[in-house]
């Protein structure tokens, strides 16, 4: 198995060092490749996820399990799948609720949950990326219960590290800014929380943000104590601008210049792969009466480029400058935004064989 670097995050030193582990690709700093993918659990059946419009008109988004796969049985299934497919890790999208609840009781946490009970992980990893928006959003009185529940992942033999520490990353600073007040108050926090690690007998914690390549919000994000940078998805700087519709092979050339305006920045970057936008599936319940701008043309051949073009630009430029190199693919399973790699009834094994394709790919 040959792989490059990268993924919001994610997959353990563990298996890097293990008896009888993969050799990943390597570029010429001797840097070591993990990939994964962003994994959303609106998938219970507890929440809208499921539209109308996504049953019935996008049916080839549709997971050989069926919709509901935040089960017992799916999370096997679905680790099964990443683990063949030679990804490393699910960065799991992480929601802290404003009313009160225990967070693991959490619908969109279900996922994350069965993972960790899971007895058999079969070497995969994970981490977390704490979907801190609107309606989720974290301050001051929150951080010492969070902190505490991520510190208790942390520990985890199977959480992801990144430069041997836990890597967490946050999806908002604009929200953190509005709860915390300061970047001062911020990087406090995250001090804490890096405190909180060593006392556990950990080496600390590399803590992420989701950001553009904008000069003002990195350098905000460097005052506020974070260590790496990185990203969701791209669309918004991947559509052509003024169509509705863009072709799915306009992603690699423009992601690409995302990427390498990071580059530019004294700051480890962990670069993403766009592999499709297309959220007209949630336009209904979103109220959104135009269809949203899209991609077209979606498919294993497209994903393939992605990847390749993702694990080419990471073994080329060396974005965290360490020995650890990390990409993120976006995504396992955001049915209701179009990029999915699940075993589908149309594609059937597809897209992952063509993940897999790619990370073994030399050329």
């Amino acid at each position: 198995m040959k792989k490059t670097i990268f993924c919001s995050f994610l997959v353990s030193l563990a298996l890097l060092s293990a008896p009888g582990a993969p050799v990943y690709g390597q570029n010429n700093t001797g840097a070591q490749l993990k990939v994964g993918a962003y994994y959303f659990d609106g998938w219970t059946g507890k929440t809208s996820h499921i539209s109308r419009s996504l049953k019935e008109d996008y049916k080839e988004r549709a997971p050989v399990w069926g919709w509901v796969t935040s089960t017992p049985a799916g999370i096997r299934k679905q680790v099964t799948a990443a683990v063949n497919a030679d990804l490393d890790f699910f960065t799991f999208c992480w929601y802290y609720s404003e009313l009160g609840k225990q967070n693991l009781a959490e619908p969109r946490n279900n996922a994350l949950r069965l993972f960790v009970n899971l007895k058999d992980k079969q070497g995969l990893k994970f981490n977390l990326l704490v979907s801190n928006h609107y309606g989720y959003i974290i301050g001051p009185a929150d951080w010492d219960k969070v902190s505490k529940i991520w510190l208790d992942l942390f520990e985890m033999d199977a959480h992801l590290k990144f430069n041997d520490k836990p890597l967490i990353t946050f999806l908002s600073l604009k929200m953190l800014m509005s709860s915390f007040g300061s970047a001062a108050k911020i990087k406090v926090a995250l001090d804490q929380l890096r405190a909180g690690a060593v006392k556990r007998g950990l080496k600390g914690v590399n803590i992420g943000i989701s950001l553009s390549p904008d000069e003002k919000e990195v350098a905000l994000a460097k005052k506020a104590g974070f260590d790496v940078l990185t990203g969701y998805n791209y669309h918004d700087q991947t559509l052509i601008n003024g169509q509705s519709v863009s072709p799915i092979t306009a992603i690699s050339k423009r992601e690409r210049a995302v990427w390498s305006q990071f580059l530019k920045f004294d700051m480890p970057y962990i670069p993403v792969s766009t592999l499709n936008w297309d959220p007209r599936a949630w336009d209904e319940i979103n109220k959104i009466k135009k269809p949203s701008p899209h991609f077209k043309g979606y498919a294993p051949a497209s994903v393939f480029q992605s990847v390749k073009g993702l694990k080419d630009w990471v073994l080329e430029n060396n974005p965290t400058r360490s020995k650890d190199q990390i990409a993120v693919l976006y995504a396992w399973n955001e049915y209701g935004e179009g990029a999915w790699l699940t075993p589908s009834l149309i594609y059937k094994n597809g897209l992952l064989e063509a993940v897999k394709k790619a990370l073994g790919s030399s050329d």
